[in-house]
């Protein structure tokens, strides 16, 4: 009998190249090693903006980007992220100047929801109302000019530091603002911004109510008015015996009275009696 042969098929992987968004000209980021094209969509890669544009200022800053498209055996990317690293942060740090670090919620005009975190150093150090006030103005001043433009020129103004000057001129009126940063910006894909604030208002309200309720009950069961009940309670028992000596004390007066009386009367009838 013939013996069958049994035919394995070797299944290789293929080299595919990252590609970098048009505003970066398409430059080739990396490649990675695949079975399928499947399994590349969806991958991060990310690079230093240095390398992207050719400005040694901008080393400071990595760009993160996420495949979305393959075609041609060329795997296409967008921008997913843009973060500071950690060591030009720590640089950016002075003493004697107030840090003010916000972290919220916004959208695009073209439906991008993005999570923004400012990074604020002023000159020094400021009062809590003040910093309150920069917090409020820098917030609000973000969440409109970001609802103003799209997700590609919010890109574009960050890399070229157009957005970050501005938002320095608007708050610097409040208070000198030495240094303006946006520290990380990236796609969010959890709640948004109106449930965000709706879940921070909730919080607030349980605070602030949690803490009622606690003193309520502890003013009802307070040690206080156990011991005042006691010291009234005792000052009653006290004040009972001294009734007692007073009156005791009345009547033995009393008593001595009349019999002093009695022994005067009894020895005047036998002075009487003997001069008779």
């Amino acid at each position: 009998m013939a013996e069958t042969k049994v035919i394995t098929k070797i299944r290789k992987k293929k080299w595919y190249p990252l590609l970098a968004p048009k505003m970066f000209r398409n430059v080739v980021l990396g490649e990675t090693l695949v079975y399928e094209e499947s399994a590349i969509m969806g991958k991060t890669v990310a690079e230093n903006l240095m390398n992207l544009t050719g400005d040694f200022k901008k080393q400071n800053t990595n760009v993160e980007f996420v495949v979305t498209k393959i075609e041609n055996n060329q795997a296409f990317t967008e921008i997913k992220g843009y973060r500071m690293t950690p060591t030009a942060i720590r640089r950016l740090t002075r003493r004697g100047s107030e840090k003010i670090e916000l972290s919220f919620i916004c959208d695009t005009l073209d439906g991008k929801h993005i999570r923004i975190k400012p990074l604020i150093f002023a000159i020094s150090t400021v009062k809590s109302s003040v910093g309150h006030h920069l917090r409020k103005t820098a917030t609000e001043f973000i969440i409109e000019t970001i609802k103003k433009t799209t997700y590609e020129n919010l890109i574009n103004d960050l890399i070229s530091f157009k957005f970050q000057s501005s938002v320095k001129a608007a708050i610097k009126k409040i208070y000198p603002v030495r240094v303006c940063q946006v520290k990380t910006m990236y796609i969010e894909t959890g709640k948004k911004h109106g449930e965000e604030v709706a879940s921070k208002d909730l919080k607030k309200t349980v605070k602030k109510e949690a803490p009622k309720e606690v003193k309520e009950e502890k003013t009802a069961e307070t040690p206080k008015e156990i011991k005042t009940e006691e010291k009234e309670e005792a000052k009653e028992v006290k004040e009972q015996p001294k009734e007692e000596k007073e009156v005791s004390k009345e009547e033995l007066t009393k008593e001595v009275k009349e019999e002093k009386t009695e022994v005067k009367a009894i020895e005047k009838t036998e002075d009487n009696n003997s001069k008779e």
